[in-house]
């Protein structure tokens, strides 16, 4: 338990893109304000957030691409949501077919999208947002 002095810990952020530049643009711009956790493929997020989960860590935001190599960020999304209730941000260069972007939204997979290129600040600012 954290005593009144304390400040509050930072939030966790996890990342995951499959393109290596791309992952490391978010998160050297995001690291000073947020916990970060990076993943380049979909199991990889998967993994690692389940090993977050386990010992008690809380990720509140993801930023997931929507086309990774190994999977499609929708599959990720949706598998997270079975497992708790972070709020996740879909990140694409393509063009999502407006039914599917309904039905994840009204399945709470995910809160929000964007479209790359995603300028840095805002997504500073939809991280910050979301956290209210």
């Amino acid at each position: 338990m954290s005593s009144p002095n304390e400040l509050p810990s930072k939030r966790t952020v996890m990342i995951c893109e499959d393109e290596e530049d791309i992952l490391d643009l978010y998160s050297s711009f995001i690291r000073g304000k947020f916990n970060v956790i990076t993943a380049l493929s979909g199991e990889a997020c998967l993994s690692l957030y389940r090993e977050e989960r386990d010992t008690g860590r809380k990720v509140d935001i993801l930023l997931l691409d929507h086309r990774l190599g190994d999977m499609l960020g929708d599959q990720v999304e949706c598998k997270i949501k079975e497992m708790d209730d972070t709020k996740t941000i879909l990140i694409t260069a393509y063009e999502i077919d407006d039914i599917v972007l309904v039905d994840l939204r009204e399945r709470e997979c995910i809160i929000a999208e964007m479209e790359k290129p995603v300028s840095l600040p805002d997504l500073e600012k939809k991280i910050q947002q979301l956290l209210i």
